[in-house]
């Protein structure tokens, strides 16, 4: 079946001063077998508790815009290229369960107008959905702590049947016209590419892309988690971000299309290259 595909970072955003009302930032573009639609949530997902996913970052974008992202290193921040693409401000706020809890304590909030957007993005296909933003100084706070990437070394594997955590603030169903106040997190598997390629097409799906089944559309990411962090557990018992949010079907969160990500260690040396992250071997 031929379907639209959704990006899902833009059009899950709420107004920086009124949360009431969903504003879209990006218009929904035409591929052949999809639309790559700029938003998504977390549908089915459990509420995360204080200190669970210290990485976890919101990403306010020009105060109309709202995307999730990570933080990796030192003052830099990992999110989806569509969150910086055409914009030039950024509000990023770490340590955060409650997104409209101004009050929470260890919350921090600081704006920014320097980020980078991989230099081959390319929106029709949604390939190379990967941009760094920069603080203007180190994030720190009780819950606010950096995500491992993964070692070049495993750049070749394809995570295929194991099990990967998303999180993020983005709408909990098709129904909802805003994001989700609260940082909720759900469990999901990812499947081969040659699978996701059966709903979105060979034009859209490629090596850069990882994709995780949703269960018939029960557990999703959807508007607003775009940019967000997909980790797998490795052997340590240390998390690895493996993933960021990129887009999914224009049939809606609950349609029980796959959910694709950008796939990060295909691109560990342009983040290095970028930010002076030290990468594993």
């Amino acid at each position: 079946m031929r379907v639209l595909i959704v990006v899902l970072c833009f059009a899950a955003v709420a107004q920086a001063t009124s949360w009431a009302n969903l504003k879209p930032l990006h218009r929904v573009m035409h591929v052949k077998r999809g639309v790559p639609q700029y938003d998504r949530r977390i549908i089915g997902g459990e509420n995360a508790v204080e200190g669970q996913f210290k990485y976890q970052v919101a990403v306010q974008v020009e105060g109309a815009g709202f995307c999730g992202g990570s933080l990796i290193y030192e003052n830099y921040v990992l999110t989806a290229g569509h969150c910086v693409k055409g914009a030039n401000l950024w509000t990023v706020t770490g340590g955060a369960l409650n997104f409209l809890n101004l009050n929470e304590p260890g919350r921090v909030t600081v704006g920014t107008q320097n980020a980078t957007l991989h230099e081959n993005y390319n929106g029709l296909v949604i390939n190379n959905d990967i941009a760094v933003i920069r603080l203007p100084a180190g994030f720190t706070g009780p819950n606010i702590a950096p995500v491992r990437l993964p070692s070049a070394s495993t750049a070749s594997d394809d995570l295929v049947g194991q099990t990967a955590r998303v999180s993020g603030w983005g709408k909990s169903s098709d129904a909802s016209i805003t994001i989700n106040p609260d940082l909720k997190f759900v469990d999901l598997t990812v499947i081969t590419n040659e699978e996701c390629e059966t709903y979105y097409g060979s034009l859209v799906i490629n090596a850069n892309k990882l994709c995780v089944g949703t269960n018939g559309g029960i557990v999703s990411t959807c508007n607003g988690d775009s940019g967000g962090p997909l980790v797998i557990t490795e052997s340590d018992g240390e998390p690895t971000e493996v993933g960021i949010v990129s887009f999914g079907s224009s049939l809606g969160c609950e349609s029980g299309y796959p959910a694709a990500f950008t796939r990060v260690a295909n691109y560990i040396d342009w983040i290095a290259a970028n930010t002076g992250y030290p990468v594993r071997p």
